[in-house]
């Protein structure tokens, strides 16, 4: 049974970013953009599996990621 008290509702919007868990299959990450296409149709955002960081130049530089 579905516990009520644990239900949110999300309102998916252009440019929105979704981040899961860093242990999320693929598969299940491919169905959760699917669903988002269901519930808003057309809305154009971004799933990732795992920690986002943002990092800057002098970081990026360290792990081998140099700016053309």
């Amino acid at each position: 049974m579905i516990d009520l008290e644990q239900i949110r509702k999300h309102s998916p919007k252009d440019g929105d970013v979704f981040e899961l868990p860093a242990g999320t299959p693929p598969q299940l990450a491919e169905q959760f953009a699917e669903a988002l296409h269901v519930a808003v149709p057309g809305v154009r955002c971004l799933v990732l599996i795992g920690d986002v960081r943002q990092l800057n130049e002098s970081a990026m530089n360290l792990a081998g990621w140099y700016r053309q």
